[in-house]
């Protein structure tokens, strides 16, 4: 009977993190004395890689090697191992900065824990337990894991000359940190101003790349494995919109991420989300990196909640006048509520020597005041910005408010002294508008000049008004200017009247 080793360990699927302890013993029976150098345990975790090319002519062979654990006991150093029943317990610690396992067509990171005997001139006898190591990665450290990732391109269909419209399509992940058994959450919106060609459906992936870098001599190689898969098959039409959201599921036994660009097996991972033309069409991708931790996000269990303010609506307004009595005014006034509110107060207190229920009415419409009040401010609150005041001015408005004021000015002129009738004309402040008309005193005027107006309306040149028009044509068309200009003609006309009576 040949001899016989087993591996009792204190886990049974033999999974541990990187810095913890590994607990168990190893039972190891044998028949018959043996001759033996030692007989000792190793933990051992490596890396190994190893591809080659051929050509025509030659061939190429790569490999590398690199060694992150290795850790002897020795548990028997004489020459004569009896037979019998050996029990060996074990108590090793694998290093915090080991990689997690994994393995590649190319290569492989493997931890293994293993029994060797020994022998003089002959080969030793070896006994393996294998055992996977994950390197924890906590995804709360980095708050790069927590934002959202998104990418977008553009897909023209055929080649000039029959080249359809553009295809475009976005992909958006709420974040890009997720671990094994989670479901990676994406949107993709796609916009299909094609004419001819629809999209039939959306493939997502999650897909394992692997680099593996050899060192003897130096070249690198890659693969790229799909984990994980799910179909959307809602078609987006031709000049169509359409918003997809889907889910794809990280398998249990994904390993996590590697961070450290120096081993010679590195892995990472995408979402690839592929649109599915049909035809004779090149199905178009798009994807975003992803990171596998061990530790999920904890964003998703703690979030602040903010509320907004709440818009006062007819329901909140009906509710009131059922809680509290009819409210007089309209439906929508919350400044009629608070006032009907102030009445009812007024009525209780002219009540209060009659009315034994004046302490309930008050405090109903205390209570009432502060509700609607807290009404208003919300509504307040709620209400978007008014940008009339930014309008310009319409082509009418600025062009007959300068005769407006000077019309206003000619009613107030007449009852002032003449003395104290000039005063200042205020246009309207409006961009733009920049025309003066204003009233001036006559210069080297006498009372007994044959011009008896010691005002005239100056536009800026004669003949002309605020317009630019002749004035002959504008009377013609409009009529008088104003009722300052009848006043003025009218006094004219008195003056010449008392001149001709003085030459007679």
């Amino acid at each position: 009977m040949p001899t016989m080793c087993s591996f009792q360990l204190d886990r049974m699927d033999a999974v541990y993190n990187s810095g913890e302890y590994i607990h168990g013993r190893i039972v190891l029976k044998t028949e018959k004395v043996k001759r033996v150098n030692a007989v000792y345990v190793t933990l051992e975790g490596e890396a190994r890689v190893q591809w080659s090319l051929s050509g025509k002519s030659d061939s190429a062979n790569y490999c590398g090697h690199q060694q992150y654990l290795y850790t002897r006991t020795n548990v028997f150093d004489s020459t004569e191992f009896r037979a019998g029943t050996h029990v060996y317990v074990l108590r090793l610690r694998i290093p915090s900065g080991c990689p997690s396992s994994c393995k590649g067509p190319y290569g492989f990171i493997a931890y293994n824990i293993s029994l060797t005997i020994a022998k003089p001139w002959t080969f030793d006898e070896v006994f393996r337990k294998p055992i996977t190591v994950v390197q924890a990665l906590n995804l709360n450290h980095n708050p790069e894991y927590g934002l959202p990732i998104r990418d977008e391109n553009v897909k023209y269909l055929c080649n000039w000359p029959c080249t359809s419209g553009p295809i475009m399509y976005t992909l958006l992940l709420p974040y890009n940190g997720f671990v094994a058994r989670q479901q990676i959450t994406f949107f993709l919106e796609v916009d299909n101003q094609s004419p001819h060609y629809d999209i039939s459906s959306v493939e997502a992936s999650l897909k394992q790349h692997f680099i593996f870098l050899a060192r003897q001599p130096y070249k690198r190689n890659f693969y790229t494995k799909t984990l994980a898969k799910s179909i959307i098959t809602e078609r987006t039409l031709r000049l169509t919109k359409r918003m997809y959201q889907g889910t794809v599921c990280v398998p249990s036994d994904t390993p996590r991420s590697t961070l450290n660009p120096n081993y010679i097996v590195f892995v990472h991972y995408t979402l690839q989300v592929k649109l599915k033309t049909g035809y004779f069409h090149y199905d178009t991708d798009l994807s975003v990196p992803v990171v596998i931790g061990t530790i999920p996000l904890q964003q998703r269990g703690v979030q602040l909640v903010t509320t907004q303010p709440r818009r006062i609506s007819s329901r909140d307004i009906s509710t009131l006048e059922e809680e509290d009595g009819d409210v007089a005014g309209e439906q929508w006034s919350v400044q009629a509520e608070i006032n009907q509110t102030e009445e009812d107060g007024e009525g209780d207190d002219d009540d209060d020597d009659d009315d034994v229920i004046q302490p309930v009415a008050s405090s109903r419409a205390t209570s009432r005041r502060i509700r609607a009040q807290d009404i208003s401010n919300n509504n307040d609150d709620d209400e978007p910005p008014s940008y009339d005041s930014c309008l310009p001015p319409s082509f009418s408005f600025a062009t007959l408010s300068s005769q407006q004021t000077l019309d206003s000015v000619g009613h107030s002129s007449d009852s002032k002294p003449r003395g104290q009738q000039q005063r200042a004309i205020k246009l309207p402040k409006f961009p733009g508008y920049d025309i003066v008309a204003a009233s001036t005193q006559a210069i080297n005027m006498s009372a007994d000049s044959a011009l008896s107006l010691n005002y005239y309306h100056s536009y800026g040149s004669l003949g002309t008004g605020h317009t630019g028009r002749s004035l002959d044509t504008f009377a013609s068309s409009c009529g008088v200017l104003s009722e300052t200009d009848e006043h003025v003609q009218d006094a004219n006309e008195g003056d010449d009247d008392d001149d001709d009576e003085d030459i007679f």
